[in-house]
């Protein structure tokens, strides 16, 4: 009887457009996209969600705690499974899921190679990272990083994704669709890439920036009900699911009401 295969970690990257210091990029950004993306802004944004992500001992917890339970109580019981963070930030959400899922195959999208960058330095190479904080009342601090073989981080489109049709079992998203140009065309991608009853769990405050946004997606129904008529199961919708994030030292904080729901694509 043959013994089951060993999965190989990251097999289901395609050839990259191009390599930036080891990390695949799937989109080439031009000069434009980067400087109207505040997330390229290695010294100002990229500290910040280093010290809300990574820097526990600051807060005394990890201060999103309540994104990551929401996370872990949806993930699907599978002993072996392909999963992604689409919109990773620095990769504490899928970096979680890997440590605590270590044949699961899993995958850190991010459309900014900066956070992309910081991530692969803390979770892939181990690097002891040591953001500047002072401008938020912070310590300097050294935040020793992990070696995470089944974890692996891209820069790329969210509705464009890296990966074959049907190849994952969970896509999870923070704080990401409400950042999106074409939510219906990014949901129709996830779908390509979910497996039948692959799982989908998504939080945002909805924050949209753009008025007509707001016209196209508020209230949330009118970003759940389209999933339903598609054929996407809901697994559950809580609204508001409300997130805390501390903004500096002296406990000033900014309050999220989120919105959190899972579904599960037709089958």
């Amino acid at each position: 009887m043959a013994l089951p295969s060993v999965p190989r970690f990251g097999s289901l990257f395609p050839d990259p457009l191009n390599v930036r210091r080891g990390i695949p990029l799937y989109y080439l950004k031009s000069e434009e996209e980067n400087r109207r993306d505040v997330y390229e802004r290695y010294d100002e944004l990229v500290a910040r969600q280093t010290a809300l992500h990574l820097a526990d001992e600051l807060h005394g917890g990890y201060p999103l705690r309540k994104v990551s339970d929401y996370i872990r109580q949806w993930l699907p019981d599978l002993a072996d499974a392909a999963a992604v963070d689409i919109g990773c930030s620095v990769g504490r959400q899928i970096a979680d899921i890997a440590g605590g899922h270590p044949n699961w195959d899993c995958y850190g999208l991010d459309f900014s190679y900066q956070m992309v960058r910081q991530a692969q330095d803390y979770w892939k190479e181990g690097k002891t990272l040591n953001p500047n904080l002072l401008r938020f009342g912070y310590p300097t601090v050294a935040l020793q990083g992990q070696v995470l073989p089944n974890l692996h981080f891209a820069l790329a489109d969210a509705k464009t994704l890296p990966f074959p049709d049907r190849s994952l079992d969970l896509i999870v998203n923070t704080f990401l669709i409400d950042r999106l140009p074409d939510l219906s065309a990014t949901f129709a991608e996830w779908l390509r890439v979910l497996k039948p009853g692959g799982r989908l769990i998504t939080i945002s405050p909805l924050n949209f920036l753009q008025l007509d946004h707001w016209r196209q997606h508020y209230p949330p129904m009118k970003i759940i009900d389209p999933l339903l008529r598609d054929g996407w199961d809901l697994l559950d919708l809580t609204d508001p699911l409300m997130i805390h994030e501390p903004m500096d030292a002296r406990g000033n904080e900014v309050v999220w009401k989120t919105l959190a729901f899972v579904v599960e694509s037709p089958c």
